[in-house]
């Protein structure tokens, strides 16, 4: 029963260093929220204690205090834990499609065009999941084109390759360039559509 309690909670923690640093800050936020509130809330009651002469009113105060710490303590305790919960469920619905995007893009950097970002229904970043398929879908689509013009610029050679002997005028092999030529252009203005950082030498 231990052990299934635990991977339940391992399938809530899916990138632990970000949330449970971002479950440290919030429970440093609100534990700082909370002792200003209660500190707020029990005030009057410490001033009577520390600072009215009155022995019989200093006793009740502290009686009211002992009372009121008793509620207080259970009342906080179960706050901070019902936190906790709710921010692990948040970070769990950040994380989750964090987690999901980093996969997507090592896929992308090994030149795979076929995976995509899906998310479950309750999941946040669910716009950032919809342009990075945007984009994953433009980018598929150039490479399509690229691959098309590529590969009729690649059967335009073999046929060239094929008709050598054939080529007796000067005609004939010029119109064949210019159907590679052609070709070529169609390769350079997919190419076109990319902007990449020009490669410079170390100096």
């Amino acid at each position: 029963m231990e052990t299934k309690y635990k991977r339940k909670i391992s399938h809530y923690l899916v990138n632990k260093s970000l949330q449970l640093h971002l479950l440290g800050q919030s429970l440093i936020y609100m534990t700082v929220i909370v002792i200003v509130t209660v500190g707020i809330i029990l005030s009057p009651l410490i001033h009577d204690m520390i600072f009215v002469k009155d022995l019989e009113r200093q006793y009740q105060a502290a009686q009211t205090l002992l009372a009121l710490a008793k509620l207080l303590i259970p009342a906080v305790m179960i706050l901070i834990v019902l936190f906790m919960a709710h921010m692990i469920l948040v970070t769990h619905r950040i994380c989750g499609p964090l987690v999901n995007f980093t996969h997507t893009f090592n896929k992308l950097a090994e030149g795979d065009l076929t995976r995509g970002v899906k998310l479950r229904s309750r999941d946040y970043l669910k716009n950032e999941c919809d342009r990075i398929n945007q984009m994953i879908n433009a980018i598929s689509g150039i490479v399509t084109c690229l691959i098309a013009d590529h590969n009729k610029l690649m059967v335009t050679l073999q046929d060239l390759k094929g008709q050598v002997g054939d080529l007796d005028t000067r005609e004939k092999f010029e119109a064949t360039l210019e159907m590679i030529r052609k070709d070529a252009e169609y390769v350079s203005a997919t190419l076109s559509r990319f902007t990449v950082e020009n490669s410079r030498p170390e100096s």
